[in-house]
């Protein structure tokens, strides 16, 4: 599933048992990504939660909470390449494998994502550099797009390009502290998460009600990340 928290300067910052239970529910490893003096920051690869979290309270006291300053936060459940610390998100938009694989860089622009982009899904010799579907598309496609147009991400319909492409969620972050999201995120209390699996799993499952009227259960529309349908409700 994977799940990017998305706090833009006016925002919240994440309580820490949101954080906790979004790794609980993506324990593949985490990451950060914020800016600082004029490059974005990505600092991730933290593999168990304690490390998570202190990394978490750590940059809080760095940056004063964030006031007034973006922060993305990205847990992992990984599909394609190794559950390691250098697939973990958010990733630099470059085509470097190289640098796509640091767990610590810096760069004009970074990305985290939520989905699986089956399109871009790893081939048999690129799987050898232990690769993923995001790092993929990043360095086939979005990168491209950057080559041409260094403000591409800024433009809606380029945005609503990759969410055709991709049928999945994203967070951007750029060296002047804008944060652009792709994809339907939910707000609670003013922070946006790509997906609701930082809450409890009892809090989850209160969408689902029984019907006693045809006693059964009936259908509704859903869409979670790269999955859209009808479930059961």
């Amino acid at each position: 599933m994977c799940i990017i928290i998305a706090k833009d300067k006016n925002m919240r910052l994440p309580k820490d048992s949101e954080l906790e239970e979004a790794f609980k529910n993506n324990s593949d490893g985490a990451g950060f990504m914020y800016t600082d003096k004029g490059k974005v920051i990505i600092d991730k690869g933290y593999m168990g939660m304690a490390k998570f979290m202190a990394r978490y309270h750590y940059l809080c006291r760095k940056f004063d909470n964030f006031n007034d300053k973006c922060l993305v936060i990205h847990c992992r459940i990984g599909t394609d390449g190794s559950n390691t610390a250098k697939n973990t998100h958010p990733y630099a938009l470059t085509n470097s494998i190289h640098k796509l694989h640091k767990e610590h860089t810096s760069a004009e622009v970074g990305i985290a994502h939520n989905g699986i982009i089956y399109d871009y899904k790893p081939t048999a010799e690129e799987r050898h550099h232990d690769i993923n579907d995001t790092q993929n598309f990043i360095r086939l496609y979005m990168y491209n797009r950057y080559k041409f147009d260094k403000a591409f991400y800024t433009r809606k319909f380029e945005r609503e390009a990759i969410n055709d492409l991709s049928w999945s969620k994203f967070a951007i972050l750029d060296k002047n502290d804008n944060l652009y999201t792709i994809g339907t995120f939910q707000k609670d209390d003013n922070l946006e998460f790509s997906n609701d699996s930082y809450k409890p799993y009892s809090e989850r499952m209160k969408k689902y009600t029984y019907n006693e009227d045809n006693f059964g259960y009936g259908y509704k529309y859903k869409s979670y990340g790269q999955y859209s349908g009808y479930e059961l409700y």
